[in-house]
């Protein structure tokens, strides 16, 4: 039993003094094709990074203290805690070969950092956001759990349908072998209503509802009814499926 403890006693020694020493930089050897860093520094225990690119988008000073127990079974879990330009706030998240688990997230910035995702379909996001979720769990690159509401202020969407759809209020919560987020809005363009559940295969399928407003210029509901169904006199449905692309 004394054989087994020390034994015990200079892995975790073993681990911790890896963690405490090893350079940051080894982190950069790891890293997915689409995320590249400049400016990481500090160890594989505590440290930050000037900036970090994730498909076409920017985030700067980005710090982490990880725990280095979590080595020991195959994880690395951290805070992380985010000041950039468009988006600060902080989360605690755990790292496991294809799963992404994370927790306590309270995040906030500018929806214009999903612009490189929305310029793929020929549009433009403007307005501010606020994050805040309990867990998102995420499996081979799609949700499969997420506990938590997204609000998001002075919503607007331009392209071939401008729309200004103004506080939007999302909640996320599981269901079935997937997640389900669940819309509505208020001081938009047109009122918003609507579900979109997410399998855990990234198979989504949304169903929203556009219904014309004292707010509502001339056309706008028209002009929509292009992409959804006419279901009342001044309501548009809109139903939509596809595979996630992650």
């Amino acid at each position: 039993m004394k054989i087994a403890i020390k034994l015990l006693l200079g892995l975790l020694i073993f681990v911790g003094a890896i963690a405490y020493f090893a350079p940051a930089s080894i982190i950069e050897k790891y890293l997915p094709n689409n995320i590249s860093t400049v400016g990481m520094s500090g160890t594989l225990l505590k440290g930050n990074v000037q900036n970090i690119v994730i498909d076409k988008i920017g985030l700067q000073n980005t710090k982490w203290s990880a725990n280095p127990l979590s080595l020991l079974f195959g994880k690395v879990n951290a805070d992380v805690s985010i000041n950039s330009n468009n988006l600060k706030g902080n989360f605690e998240t755990t790292v496991a070969s294809s799963e992404v688990i994370t927790e306590d997230i309270d995040l906030n910035g500018e929806l214009s950092l999903l612009s490189p995702y929305f310029e793929k379909l020929g549009l433009t996001i403007s307005g501010q956001f606020d994050a805040k979720f309990e867990n998102l769990h995420i499996k081979n690159g799609f949700p499969n759990d997420a506990n938590g509401t997204l609000n998001t202020f002075n919503t607007s969407i331009l392209g071939f349908i401008p729309l200004n759809l103004g506080d939007v209020n999302s909640v996320f919560s599981q269901q079935g072998d997937g997640i389900q987020i669940s819309l509505i809005n208020q001081n938009g363009e047109l009122d918003l209503n609507g579900v979109i559940s997410i399998a855990n295969n990234g198979f989504y399928n949304a169903d929203l509802t556009f219904s014309k407003n004292s707010r509502t210029p001339d056309n706008v509901l028209q002009t929509v009814e292009l992409i959804g169904q006419k279901i009342g006199e001044d309501t548009i449905k809109v139903a939509h499926q596809g595979q996630l692309s992650i």
